[in-house]
C-alpha cells in the first residue's frame, strides 16, 4: 500500500495516485467518486491483495495532489489516463469505476479501447443534465443541483462544517441526524469495517485544496456529456442498488442500454454505500477474469 504517490506527465501536470493490492499484479485504474479521492479505495487493498490485482488510484485535476486543469471536461479525462499509464509502463489495464468515476470510466472506455481490458461501474453518476433525472437523488445532491448560485454560495461555507462535523464521527451529533436520512442498508455499510473510512477520509482528501476543484467537478455531473457510449466496444458491467438513494438506479439502467454489449447487475435492497461495500469482490472477481 503506498498512497502518497505521484507522477509527472508530458506536459509537466503532476498526477496524484494511492496504489493498493498486489504491486507485481495485473493493473485495475480506480476513478474515485465525487467529492472524493484516491483514498477512496483504500477498502479495496485485501480483496485486491487476495486476487493478484494492482489497484491505482489517480487523483483527477485539482484534486488532492493533482495539479488542477480549469474548464475541464469527461472527455478530457481519457488523455490524461493514458499519460499516467505510460508514466508507469503499463500497457493495457481494466477499470473499476465508483460512483462520480462513473462517467470517466465510459470517457475513458470510450476512447481508450484499445487499452481497456474490461470496465465496471459500480453506483455510477448516470447523466443528470435533465431534471427529472434527478429527482431521486439524495436530497443534499438536488438542493446543491437546483441553483448554481446556490451552490456557489453556500459550498465555501459547507466545506469547513463538514471538516467539523466528520472530526466529531458518525455517532455524534449533527452526523448522527444527517445518517437518519440516509437507508438502513447504507447506515450498515458505512458502520462496517472501511465503510466509514472510505467515505470520511477520501472526502477530506477531496477538499483539502479548497471548493473551486470540488465545485468544478461536480457541476459536470449536471451538464450533457460530450462523448458517445454508443461507440464503447470493450466489455462493460455495470452494478446499482435498486435501492440506492443517491443516484437513482432507473437512469443508470436506461444508460446501460445505449453501452453496445453491456452487462447489468441490477441489485435488490441495496443502497449507494452499500453496494461498494458488500459487493467489490464480485466486481474485483470479474475485472480480473481475463479468460
Amino acid at each position: 500500500m503506498n498512497e502518497e504517490e505521484h507522477v509527472q506527465i508530458a506536459d509537466g501536470r503532476t498526477i496524484s495516485y494511492a496504489e493498493y493490492g498486489d504491486p507485481k499484479g495485473r493493473p485495475v485504474l480506480f476513478f474515485h467518486g465525487w467529492p472524493s479521492s484516491r483514498y477512496q479505495a483504500a477498502y479495496l487493498d485485501p480483496l485486491a491483495l487476495e486476487r493478484g490485482l494492482r489497484i491505482l488510484a489517480p487523483d483527477r485535476p485539482g484534486i488532492g495532489g493533482s495539479t488542477p486543469v480549469p474548464d475541464r471536461h469527461f472527455e478530457d479525462w481519457p488523455a490524461d489516463v493514458a499519460a499516467f499509464a505510460d508514466a508507469l509502463g503499463i500497457g493495457r489495464f481494466a477499470i473499476f469505476g465508483i460512483s462520480g468515476g462513473g462517467p470517466y470510466t465510459l470517457a475513458t472506455s470510450a476512447t481508450l479501447g484499445d487499452r481497456v481490458i474490461r470496465a465496471a461501474v459500480a453506483c455510477g453518476a448516470p447523466p443528470l443534465g435533465e431534471k427529472d433525472d434527478r429527482g431521486h437523488m439524495h436530497w443534499a445532491y438536488k438542493t446543491l443541483a437546483s441553483s448554481r448560485r446556490l451552490r456557489r454560495a453556500m459550498l465555501p461555507a459547507l466545506l469547513p462544517f463538514s471538516r467539523w462535523m466528520v472530526g466529531r464521527g458518525a455517532t455524534h451529533a449533527p452526523m448522527s441526524w444527517m445518517l437518519k436520512s440516509v437507508p438502513h442498508r447504507d447506515r450498515e455499510a458505512l458502520f462496517s469495517q472501511g465503510g466509514w473510512d472510505m467515505v470520511t477520509r477520501s472526502y477530506l482528501e477531496a477538499i483539502r485544496n479548497g471548493p473551486d476543484s470540488v465545485l468544478s467537478e461536480g457541476e459536470l455531473y449536471l451538464s450533457g456529456w460530450n462523448f458517445d457510449v454508443s461507440s464503447i466496444r470493450v466489455p462493460i458491467r455495470f452494478w446499482h442498488g435498486k435501492a440506492d438513494a443517491n443516484l437513482p438506479c432507473h437512469v443508470a439502467q436506461r444508460l446501460a442500454e445505449k453501452v453496445p454489449g453491456a452487462e447489468g447487475c441490477w441489485v435488490e435492497g441495496e443502497g449507494h454505500y452499500s453496494l461498494a461495500v458488500f459487493h467489490s469482490d464480485e466486481m474485483l472477481d470479474w475485472l480480473g477474469n481475463t479468460s
